[in-house]
């Protein structure tokens, strides 16, 4: 049930770029973790952990009028189109019966990102049968980095159906990384940036047993799969997804959203966008993945 009137991720809504600047330094990232593009300059992070500096947000016009486009991070510099059509890893894990997939929010190490830890965790709940790997996309400010990222994923998991039959899939996705994994399981036209077009297939949709996304930009407050504290009443900064658009993996998939996380309740801040680590988060999705996969097992 929605309550009152709902916040939608919109300019139009009144939130001009000196409230979204400052949760946007750090934007998609743990707190832990540097701001900045591998690409150019960087903006500066905040002294603190948890804190956002008071520096302009990564965005390609900061000082545009805020009426003028739809969605109150709508310009940041990840959005945009990406054709990559390259080559995929098409091996399989050896005697596991599971491949986790880790999508990282923006700036985020490859393989030392806290989405591991959680990987971990569920690897340790289905007795060590888990292979851990990670999506290795941009995962940067750099425009396109969101698009590129859904071509990937599309391609591995297409791919993964067709080479290694009978392994399942938990899919993890944090901030621009929950983005990708959400578009990626989309119709393309459902996408918030332009790509290949290529959607998931039938065969690779039904290895999917688990989907956990954290501070999803798109978050749609209302959608019964929904999980944490957040406002049912608001959305995520890049505006809510479409009903229908998760359809395809119902009963498998879980969305957690923090109060006053600004990438999925919008006009939030930049201290609770990093704390599903320690607020008992993991430890739900740990339990909610490994009930799943035993599930999809046949277990």
């Amino acid at each position: 049930m929605r309550h009152g009137q709902r916040r939608r991720g919109h300019r139009r809504a009144r939130i001009g770029y000196a409230a979204v600047a400052a949760a946007l330094v750090c934007a998609l990232t743990f707190p832990a973790a540097g701001c900045g593009s591998s690409d150019g300059p960087s903006p500066q992070p905040s002294e603190t952990p948890g804190t956002s500096a008071a520096a302009p947000s990564p965005t390609t016009d900061a000082g545009k009028d805020s009426g003028d486009d739809e969605h109150a991070g709508g310009d940041m510099l990840f959005n945009g189109p990406d054709h990559w059509d390259g080559a995929v890893d098409t091996s399989c894990p050896a005697d596991k019966d599971v491949r986790i997939i880790i999508v990282r929010g923006t700036l985020e190490p490859v393989g030392n990102n806290s989405l591991h830890e959680l990987a971990r965790m569920i690897d340790e709940a289905i007795g060590g049968r888990a292979a851990i790997d990670e999506l290795d996309y941009p995962a940067s400010w750099r425009n396109g980095s969101g698009a590129r990222g859904v071509n990937m994923l599309v391609k591995t998991l297409n791919t993964q159906a067709r080479t290694c039959p009978g392994v399942k899939t938990v899919l993890l996705g944090y901030s621009q990384g929950a983005m990708v994994v959400g578009d990626a399981l989309s119709d393309p036209q459902a996408r918030f940036n332009k790509d290949d077009g290529q959607r998931l297939s039938e065969h690779a949709l039904a290895d999917i047993a688990a989907v956990e996304l954290f501070g999803d930009p798109r978050f749609d407050g209302s959608a019964d799969y929904g999980a944490g504290s957040y406002d049912r009443a608001t959305d995520g900064i890049l505006g809510a997804r479409g009903k229908d658009d998760l359809r395809a993996v119902q009963g498998r998939i879980v969305s957690y959203c923090n109060a006053d996380d600004f990438a999925c309740q919008l006009g939030g801040h930049g201290d609770a966008h990093g704390l599903y680590r320690s607020n008992g988060s993991f430890d739900e999705g740990a339990q909610y993945a490994a009930a799943r996969i035993r599930t999809a097992l046949g277990e």
